[in-house]
């Protein structure tokens, strides 16, 4: 007999902000089910008549069940208290949580005694009798939170006659009245059978399934329109390819080629072109229809790029589904030969199985595919296609053919492709308002039906177009949706899974795509989507899928008209879009936050005049300031006030604007602020296209008139931007040429520290030329590194962390639903400039987020951690959580770590020497002994991106180097080496490791770069802008536009110009304004200190979920600038302290006048006396 044991409650232990709203938030009922409950039944839907027989001879008992809805009918009351069990099974999908929570209520609902169960991870927690009870602290903290990390999933089936009996006699030992599996099609007919054989023998437990997966590919019009989750998961691969798009659009400079879930249809795939309009869109189906080989697919693409690029554009967004690559048939053959083959194989064994045919297939794949094919195959045996890139194997079959059309003369542009696979950060978000709604009334409707004493049934909830109030619920009974398909050799039973139909009753998602997809090849229509929004205020909150809508009769959204032709300006095309072409939610944004602003500004918050300037801050190399800088050293602090702007007695001012920096949230709101400021002195803003390239051909449009439709969006598409440099005396007197051609009274620089450096150095030469023209700086970055007294956070870097920790807040969530993944996180981060990382944006993911553990370039380098260090130090956490069971986990690191690390940063200064190209082999024949060894214990895949193409300044650009890779290559040999040799491990001694470890690696930065920017960004960005144009029309030279204070209210902000040389170091490259590291010794990095310890072992991760637009949690502040704001509090707010001292030393100097009392004078005198040593320190050094 199979033995029932209660495991302890998963309780979560952390909640974020959003997280708590959402848990409070009760999902609408039906009428259905929130008044008395009844049910009425019509005659059963019966089996596709060409497998019906074979259904029936499965399924005798259960086979011809009559479909059920209710609201109308026979009373459904139960006779006590319902006992339910519930199952979450296979991949997560968003809203399992709200399923439980319908199914929790409902079960209560039904009388005293009543209990629901929940089967720890999946369905092995029911045949191996592991089960907990929920009770309402538990359920509480689940409400509207995404993952299954509640009971946990599995992917195991109950296969097995053992299984079944044991199955059997835990629901019976439990009293079960009813068991509900929530799963997708496999699980949903494994529950099938679990209620064929418990009406077989007479067991009571009904078994009622609920319809999940986020692939789409499970439902059946009418009675079950749409699985859950796929809303959910669909709006978050939209949001990052809405950011790729705008991303392309930016630089003009890369083809996007995007994966995203869905193996055996392309639901999402085709979900995501609908919402984002990309280039292309690969459908399976499609390429399964028209039997497309793998060259008819690559002429596809290669065809779209030819037309593209005599169009001038060498960018673009592809969009395919990760199981492409089995829809072609001569690879579908391939599939079949190796799915009934065993995993494990090494290559040989297996081509000497395939047929000729399959053989001359398997050559002609690249070899990184080959050994993906040959990785551990999934529960049903079938090969992994989740673990194929198919996007990189597309795209280097594309790069192929054009470099012979290239040879050939029949095609001049440049092919640089990126690669994305967007798949688990989709499964485990905080479901949208549709999914979580949607969840809820599926559970209720289970619960209901085991009521009304059905089994076999799944549950169903229709009538989606109209009010939930409308919305009818119901079961439809598994048998009829049932087909027969091959399963490791035999046949077995399984829901039909819903694909692309391309024909038919339900194509018209299809003929939508297929109506625009000529028009979006060539034109650029890309849409940003944007993040999921849960406030009811916002009028897309409850939308529903658009290919739902199709196909419950909706039309299709439009295009628009068509695009303007675009000016050429060199390599980059100009194309401004109206505000109606984007998506709804950035339709809306637009104009909420063009109301708000007029809200304040009629309250009297507008930026004005320039005040009266204050002392410039003591440096220690003041010296070598004022002899490099000569002109506009020691320049003044000056406060920009609030209130009326005066009367101007010059011309109209022109100032011109250039993005330089790589591109972040909020740089289109900066430029509105300067166009609005500038507007009030009926001057005129005219925007350099193409960044600083454009800058010093003088390509420039004005954009008085247009900036405002780019009010809230993400990228820097208006005017775009490419290298960042202007460093040389001919690139300065290129830029000075512009602006006398152009007669600019100012320039506008927007960037990070790089930028900020050529804006100082630009400046001075302008000023040695006596130009007119004044230059200012913008801090604009994501990955925060310019911090220093005058900059509390860089434009762009809110929006950019709340994005990446979205993301990473998803995964850690899906690991611990599935309990058996440790993920590797590499974040866009700072470093890619200089010698060591910074680590700005992982110290704020991290306490946004709590993962398991977060690595820091700044404390490795401090710390002199080795490589080897580090690997021991993750694998002894891995090694901890193992012990309490816990085979899962999530790690974070900057891009640049390993810069940080001592024998990489040797290995990397070695490689920056080495001539280019250079092979893997070239490069040992140059390196040194230890470098050498080094490189060699390196995966293949790392050493080569190690010699990729460099940066500019000839270093090794750290995004290219897939360090989350290594770390986890390095940590599993470790780790294989402890299973082996306990004693190996330093404080483990006689601890074997007996855990698994399967590492999934990702980089998270392009998809959140050009997001769309959060109310702070938006607000910040606009303030930025106005001062920046104040400072340059009114001649300052040389500063950077501040703000202080931005903890507080956006009405307690105190604004100033500062001198860029007050920020400005002397290094080994001249002066210059160095990347700021992460403070070791500051309260953000105490407050994660704090945490770092019961993380590891822990799991406290919390989910601030998607950025939010409006309600309360769209004013949420980063971590980092609240950590740093609890300790200094007042102090915070830069300018603020400095006027407050300057009106102390003040009232000083008037009470110690000459005449006043002798005593107070002494008193004062000793006073002062204390803090002159401090005085003398910052005077010869550098400011804290």
């Amino acid at each position: 007999m199979t033995t029932v044991t209660f495991q302890p409650q998963r309780l979560r232990l952390a909640a974020s902000q959003l997280e708590v709203e959402r848990q409070r938030t009760v999902p609408e009922l039906p009428s259905a089910l929130s008044g008395a409950w009844q049910g009425s039944e019509s005659p059963p839907v019966l089996a596709d008549p060409a497998v019906a027989e074979t259904i029936k001879g499965l399924f005798p008992a259960t086979y011809g069940v009559p479909t059920v809805s209710l609201g109308s009918g026979a009373a459904i009351n139960p006779a006590k208290g319902l006992k339910v069990g519930v199952v979450l099974s296979g991949g997560q999908a968003p809203g399992g949580h709200n399923v439980v929570a319908g199914i929790y209520d409902a079960v209560k609902r039904s009388g005293p005694g009543a209990v629901t169960y929940g089967f720890c991870d999946g369905p092995h927690g029911l045949f191996s009798g592991n089960v907990t009870k929920i009770d309402d602290i538990m359920m509480n903290g689940y409400r509207n939170t995404g993952g299954f990390d509640m009971i946990g999933s599995g992917r195991h089936k109950i296969e097995s006659p053992e299984q079944f009996v044991a199955s059997r006699e835990v629901c019976e030992k439990l009293e079960l009245d009813g068991l509900v599996i929530i799963g997708g099609d496999d699980s949903n007919t494994n529950g099938a059978l679990l209620a064929e054989e418990f009406k077989k023998v007479g067991c009571a437990t009904k078994v009622i399934g609920c319809p999940k997966t986020i692939d789409g590919d499970l439902k059946c019009p009418p009675e079950i329109p749409v699985s859950f989750g796929f809303d959910t998961a669909c709006r978050t691969y939209a949001e990052l390819v809405g950011n790729v798009a705008l991303d392309a659009l930016t630089t003009q400079k890369y083809y996007h080629f995007c994966r995203l879930m869905g193996r055996s249809a392309s639901n999402i795939a085709l979900e995501v072109a609908l919402l984002t309009n990309p280039n292309m869109c690969l459908l399976g189906e499609e390429v399964s229809e028209n039997a497309l080989s793998l060259k008819k697919v690559t002429e596809q693409v290669v065809n779209m790029i030819l037309k593209r690029s005599k169009a001038g554009k060498n960018y673009g967004t592809v969009l395919l589904p990760e199981g492409l690559i089995e829809f072609i048939p001569e690879f579908n053959d391939l599939m079949k030969d190796l799915n009934e083959l065993g995993d494990g194989m090494k290559e040989d064994e297996v081509l000497r199985k395939l047929s000729k045919e399959n053989q001359e297939r398997w050559h002609f794949l690249p070899e990184f595919i080959r050994a993906q094919l040959l990785l551990d195959r999934d529960p049903h045996g079938n090969v992994q296609v989740a673990k194929i890139e198919t996007e990189k194997l597309l795209a280097g079959c594309v790069e192929k053919e054009l470099e012979r059309l290239r040879f050939a003369g029949e095609y001049q542009g440049s092919f640089t492709p990126q690669y994305h696979a967007f798949g688990y950060e989709g499964r485990a978000g905080l479901p949208s308002r549709f999914d979580a709604t949607y969840c809820y009334c599926l559970g209720y409707t289970a619960a209901v039906l085991i009521a009304g004493g059905k089994t076999g049934l799944l549950a169903s909830v229709k009538n989606l177009t109209k009010p939930v109030s409308e919305w009818q619920c119901g079961g439809v009974p598994v048998t009829a949706l049932c087909v027969v398909e091959r399963r490791k050799g035999k046949d077995k039973p399984v829901i039909k899974k819903a694909v692309v139909n391309l024909s038919g009753t339900m194509c018209q998602p299809f003929h939508a795509w297929a109506a625009i997809r000529d028009r979006v090849a060539i034109e650029d229509y890309y849409r940003a989507p944007g993040p999921l929004q849960f406030d009811a205020s916002c009028p897309v909150s409850l939308d529903l899928p658009i290919t739902l809508c199709l196909e419950l009769g909706g039309e299709a959204p439009g295009l628009g008209p068509p695009k303007t032709q675009p000016k050429v300006f060199g390599s980059f095309l100009y194309c401004p879009r109206k505000l109606n072409s984007r998506s709804k939610l950035q339709q809306w944004r637009a104009e909420l936050v063009a109301k708000k602003i007029q809200e304040t500004e009629q309250a009297g918050v507008k930026v004005a005049c320039v005040g009266l300037p204050t002392r410039p801050s003591l440096r220690y190399d003041e010296d070598v300031m004022k002899s490099v800088l000569p002109t506009t050293f020691g320049a003044p602090l000056v406060e920009v006030k609030m209130g009326s702007l005066p009367e101007s007695t010059g011309a109209p001012p022109r100032i011109g604007v250039v993005f330089c920096g790589r591109q972040a949230p909020g740089g289109h709101d900066a430029l509105i602020g300067v166009v609005d400021a500038i507007k009030e002195r009926s001057g005129e803003v005219l925007g350099f296209v193409g960044g600083t390239g454009g800058l010093l051909k003088g390509f420039a449009e004005p954009i008085s008139d247009i900036v405002d439709q780019y009010r809230a969006t993400g990228g820097f598409d208006l005017l775009g931007r490419l290298q960042d440099r202007i460093e040389t005396e001919e690139e300065r007197a290129g830029v000075l040429a512009s602006c006398s051609k152009l007669n600019l009274d100012g320039l506008v620089m927007v960037g990070g520290t790089r930028t900020a450096s050529d804006t100082v150095h630009l400046a001075e030469y302008f000023a040695a030329k006596k130009s007119k023209t004044s230059v200012v700086f913008i801090p604009c970055g994501i990955e925060g590194s310019l911090i220093n007294p005058f900059v509390e956070m860089s434009l762009g870097f809110d929006t950019a962390s709340k994005v990446i920790a979205q993301l990473v807040a998803n995964t850690s969530t899906d690991g611990a639903s599935a309990r058996k993944y440790y993920y590797f996180l590499r974040l866009m981060d700072g470093g890619t400039q200089g010698k060591e990382s910074t680590s700005h944006v992982t110290m704020e993911v991290a306490l946004s987020t709590r993962p398991n553990m977060a690595l820091f370039g700044e404390y490795v380098a401090a710390k002199s951690i080795g490589l080897r260090e580090i690997v021991s130090k993750v694998a002894d956490v891995i090694c901890a959580r193992a012990e309490d069971g816990k085979n899962f986990g999530t790690v974070i690191l900057p891009e640049g770590f390993l810069s940080s690390v001592p024998e990489c940063r040797l290995l990397l200064e070695e490689i920056a020497k080495l001539p280019m190209p250079c092979t893997v082999a070239e490069a040992f024949e140059h390196l040194s002994e230890f470098s050498g060894a080094l490189l060699s214990s390196f995966p293949s895949q790392i050493q080569q991106q190690l010699l990729l193409s460099r940066m500019d300044n000839g270093e090794v650009h750290a995004s290219q180097v897939a360090a989350e890779q290594l770390l986890a290559y390095l940590v599993e040999i470790e780790l294989k080496g402890r299973k082996a040799n306990p004693e190996s491990s330093p404080g483990r001694k006689n601890k074997s490791y007996k855990g698994s470890f399967s590492p999934v690696c990702q980089f998270l930065g392009y998809q959140v770069r050009c997001g769309m920017p959060s109310d702070f960004d938006c607000e910040y960005g606009r303030v930025l802008g106005s001062i920046a144009a104040v400072l340059a029309a009114s001649g300052h030279n040389g500063y950077l536009a501040s703000v202080s204070g931005l903890a507080g209210p956006s009405d307690t902000w105190r604004c100033a110009g500062v001198p860029l040389s007050a920020i400005c170091s002397t290094t080994d490259t001249g002066v210059r304004v160095v990347p700021a590291p992460l403070k070791l010794q500051s309260p953000v990095w105490f407050a994660w200190s704090k945490l770092q310890a019961r993380c590891a072992v822990e799991d406290l991760y919390q989910n601030p979920g998607p950025i939010q637009l409006s309600g309360p949690s769209a004013t949420r502040k980063a971590e980092t600038l609240i950590a740093a704001n609890s300790q200094y509090g007042e102090a915070a707010n830069y300018v603020k302290t400095l006027e407050e001292l300057g009106k102390k030393l003040e009232m000083l100097r008037r009470a110690c006048r000459p005449g006043c009392d002798a005593s107070f004078a002494k008193v004062a005198n000793r006073t002062l006396s204390g803090i002159e040593e401090l005085v003398a320190m910052v005077s010869e050094g550098p400011l804290a």
